[in-house]
């Protein structure tokens, strides 16, 4: 993937691109998030990153398109409520990742194979709209 297109994406993003072989790697923190895991304050990747991939596949102008995102449960509902208006990006799951942190946070993993400006585009906007910073 061209490094211009891997750099709009994460502008798209309002993230941190990064080429790793022929894959887009675009990583943005949730610099509002103040975690706390087992009583302790956390800024691991682990814990505040949304994470995007965009992978070329054999057809022509898109790309396999992957997502985990961190949201507070208060987010997840407007998010998923904007998303679902994609006809192409599928919502795949839903779960949370650590016990004890506080304030209680939301992980979704989502997929597309579609023009990855476009999936970058409806996810910002979704994004947006559930008022995620």
């Amino acid at each position: 993937m061209a490094k211009s297109l891997c750099e709009k994406l994460a502008e798209i993003l309002k993230g941190e691109a990064e080429q790793k072989k022929n894959v887009c790697m675009v990583t943005r923190e949730r610099k509002d998030l103040k975690v706390s895991i087992l009583g302790h304050p956390t800024q691991s990747d682990l814990v505040i990153a949304l994470e995007f991939s965009f992978e070329p596949i054999s057809k022509k102008n898109e790309t396999l398109n992957l997502a985990e995102l961190v949201l507070l449960q208060e987010e997840v509902n407007p998010f998923l409520k904007a998303i679902k208006k994609s006809d192409h990006i599928k919502v795949t799951a839903i779960h949370n990742h650590w016990l004890f942190e506080k304030p209680r946070l939301i992980y979704m993993h989502l997929e597309s194979v579609q023009n990855p400006v476009e999936f970058a585009k409806e996810i910002a906007e979704a994004l947006k709209k559930a008022g995620v910073k």
